[in-house]
C-alpha cells in the first residue's frame, strides 16, 4: 500500500508519523527501545556468556533500536531488515542525532527488503537475538509478520536458546489481539513471556498501554531475568520497572485463552483488532494481578476460520440460530455476528446500520410477504418453512407486533446480503451515486444513480441466493 510519512519537529525534539500512526516521539521513544531491545539483549549475554553474538533486527530503520544493540559489546554483526527506504534514508538524516548514527556502524548491515522474503531464505540457527520492531497492521496483509507461519520461521533461524522479542499490540485497547499474538507464540513452539509498559505519547493518541513479547524456544524464568545485567547510561529501564512490566491485571490476563491464533490463511489478528470486544467477567474471583514470569504453560489457543470471510460469517449466524432454538433468548446480537471489515468503520457503524434496517423491516407489510412466501414454500428449506407458518400464525392471533420478534434467520438473510453486496460496491448497493444537496456532488448524474440502484438490486438479489443455498446446506445438517 502507499506510505505517507510525516515529520513533526517540536521544542523537545521530533514526531514521526507512518500513514498518520505514531512511531515514535524523541521525548519518550527510549522508554519504548529500551524495552523492545535490552531484556533479549542482556538476557543474550547470559545464556551466551563469551560469544560472539548475532543479531537481526526485523523493521526498525529508524536505527533506534539498532542504537540500543550496539550498547552491548559483544554484538558482532547486525542485520536489519527494512523494507522502506524512505525510512532508512531518514534514520540516516534526520534522525540521526537520535540514534547516535547507528546505521553507519561497522558492525551492522541495512538490507531493502521484506522481512518476510528475507527470514525464509535465511540458513537455520543464523542469530542468537531476533528484535521485532514492525508498524501497527492496517490491513491483513500487514499481518503476515505476525502469523503463526512467521514466528516458525523465527524458531527455525535462531540459535537453541535465542531469543526473541516483538512489539505487540496494546493489551488494554486490543486484548484479545494481544492474547491473539501470545497464542500464536506458543502455536510456532516458542514460550512468550508477555510484557506492557505505559508510554506517554502512545497513550496521548488511545494506543493505550502497549505490549512486547519476550520469547525463547527454552522457557525463561525468573530467576534468569532477576539475575541479567543491565547496560550502563540507559535512560528509562531499571531492574524493577522491568520485573513489573511482566505483571498484568486478572481481568485482562483471563482472556488469553478466549482466542484463535493467527495463520497466513485464517488472519484472526486482523478481526480481532478491528473487532476489539472482549468477554472478560468483571465478576471473576481470579487474583487482582498475574506476573507471567511466574507461569509455566503451553498454548490453549486453536486454529479457527477466517472471521472476515463473508461465508464464515453467514454459517456461523446460522449456527447460532439453530443453537438458540427452543432457549428464551431466540434471537442472537447481530451487531455481535456482524464483524468489522475494514479499519474505518466501527461498531457504533454496525449498530446503526442495523437500526436502519430495522426501519426498513417496519415499512413491510409481513402479512402480505409471509403469504407470498408460503405460496412458494416448495422452495424453501422445511425448517424456513415451518418458522414462517409460525409467524404468519402469530400475526393472524396478534401475537405479534409487525416485525418486533422477526425470524433471525429473514433478518440475517437481508443483513448479509446487504453486507456483501456493499463490499463489492457500497456505491451500488445504498444508491450513493447521486445527491440532491445544493453542496454536494460526487460527480454522478442522476441517470447514473439509477443505473446504481439496478446494480445494487442485482448484487443484493445474488447475494440472497448464495445465503438461501448456505441456509439450504445447514438445514440439510440438521
Amino acid at each position: 500500500m502507499p506510505t505517507s510519512l510525516f515529520v513533526e519537529h517540536h521544542d523537545q525534539g521530533l514526531a514521526f508519523y507512518l500513514n498518520g500512526d505514531l512511531q515514535f516521539d524523541t521525548t519518550d521513544e527510549a522508554l519504548y527501545h529500551e524495552y523492545l531491545v535490552v531484556p533479549a539483549m542482556a538476557l543474550a549475554v547470559q545464556r551466551f556468556p563469551k560469544t560472539d553474538l548475532r543479531v537481526l533486527i526485523c523493521g526498525g530503520g529508524d536505527g533506534l533500536a539498532a542504537r540500543d544493540v550496539l550498547r552491548f559489546p559483544q554484538v558482532h554483526q547486525i542485520d536489519l531488515v527494512d523494507y522502506s527506504p524512505e525510512v532508512i534514508h531518514l534514520g540516516e538524516t534526520t534522525f540521526q542525532p537520535f540514534n547516535q548514527n547507528s546505521l553507519a556502524n561497522d558492525r551492522l548491515t541495512v538490507h531493502v527488503q521484506d522481512a518476510f522474503d528475507f527470514v525464509a531464505a535465511c540458513p537455520t540457527a543464523a542469530y542468537h537475538v531476533i528484535l521485532c520492531d514492525f508498524t501497527y497492521p492496517t490491513c491483513a496483509e500487514e499481518t503476515r509478520v505476525y502469523s503463526q507461519e512467521w514466528f516458525a520461521h523465527l524458531q527455525r533461524i535462531l540459535q537453541p536458546a535465542g531469543l526473541i522479542n516483538t512489539n505487540g499490540v496494546s493489551p488494554e485497547n486490543r486484548t484479545l489481539g494481544f492474547w491473539c499474538l501470545y497464542q500464536t507464540l506458543f502455536a510456532a513452539s516458542l514460550f512468550p513471556r508477555p510484557m506492557q509498559l505505559a508510554i506517554p505519547s502512545f497513550r496521548q493518541h488511545g494506543y493505550g498501554n502497549w505490549g512486547f513479547f519476550l520469547a525463547s524456544s527454552t522457557s525463561i524464568h525468573q530467576s534468569e531475568m532477576a539475575a541479567i545485567s543491565l547496560p550502563a547510561g540507559l535512560q528509562t529501564l531499571t531492574p524493577e520497572q522491568l520485573r513489573q512490566s511482566f505483571v498484568f491485571t486478572a481481568t485482562i490476563a483471563e482472556l488469553r485463552h478466549q482466542v484463535l491464533i493467527h495463520t497466513l490463511d485464517a488472519p484472526q489478528l486482523f478481526y480481532y483488532l478491528l473487532n476489539p470486544g472482549t468477554t472478560s467477567d468483571p465478576s471473576s474471583t481470579l487474583a487482582l494481578s498475574v506476573d507471567f514470569l511466574d507461569l509455566e504453560e503451553t498454548g490453549t489457543a486453536q486454529m479457527g476460520h477466517n472471521l472476515l470471510d463473508l461465508e464464515t460469517t453467514a454459517r456461523l449466524w446460522l449456527e447460532q440460530i439453530y443453537a438458540l432454538e427452543g432457549e428464551a433468548t431466540d434471537r442472537p446480537d447481530l451487531s455481535h455476528l456482524l464483524p468489522i471489515q475494514h479499519r474505518y468503520h466501527s461498531p457504533r457503524m454496525t449498530q446503526e446500520w442495523l437500526t436502519y434496517l430495522r426501519q426498513l423491516l417496519a415499512e413491510i407489510d409481513p402479512a402480505k410477504l409471509l403469504a407470498s412466501l408460503l405460496d412458494r414454500s416448495s422452495e424453501l428449506p422445511p425448517k424456513v418453512v415451518q418458522n414462517l407458518r409460525q409467524l404468519a400464525e402469530h400475526l393472524r392471533s396478534g401475537t405479534v407486533d409487525r416485525w418486533a420478534t422477526v425470524n433471525p434467520e429473514l433478518v440475517m438473510l437481508l443483513s448479509l446480503s446487504l453486507l456483501m453486496a456493499n463490499l463489492v460496491t457500497p456505491d451500488a448497493v445504498f444508491a450513493k451515486g447521486y445527491s440532491s444537496s445544493s453542496y454536494y456532488n460526487d460527480g454522478y448524474s442522476g441517470s447514473g444513480g439509477s443505473d446504481m440502484k439496478g446494480l445494487g438490486f442485482a448484487l443484493t438479489a445474488a447475494g440472497g441466493f448464495w445465503l438461501f443455498s448456505l441456509l439450504q446446506d445447514n438445514d440439510g445438517r440438521n
